[in-house]
């Protein structure tokens, strides 16, 4: 039994990502304090996707599957925000995901050529 994947730091530290996430898009957050910045919330977004993405990557997962996961992840979250009463999905989460994954994706393209 491989038990190197037990330890890939990258991958745990994905998978800590992944449970905030999910706490993140879930939870019921009061948002009726002062916003620091506005779309501050589309700026999480972009971050967490661009962390998923990378961390799994480097973590030695496939790109594609990578790719898809994230995908269907940003695409879940927000169809399943739009069934939670105290939650909204939005159109402009999931772009906010897709240009995180994307971003992701040319920072590892851009960081494989440089090696």
């Amino acid at each position: 039994m491989n038990r190197t994947i037990y330890f890939n730091g990258w991958l745990n530290s994905f998978y800590i990502l992944f449970s905030l996430s999910l706490f993140l898009f879930f939870a019921p957050i009061n948002n009726d304090g002062l916003e620091i910045f506005p779309h501050l919330d589309k700026v999480t977004h972009f971050s967490i996707f661009f962390l998923m993405y990378a961390l799994m990557v480097v973590g030695g997962v496939n790109k594609n599957y990578a790719l898809i996961f994230c995908v269907f992840y940003a695409s879940f979250t927000e169809i399943a925000q739009t069934f939670i009463f105290y939650r909204t999905g939005s159109i402009f989460d999931f772009v906010s995901d897709i240009l995180g994954i994307t971003f992701a994706i040319f920072f590892i393209f851009f960081l494989e050529k440089r090696v």
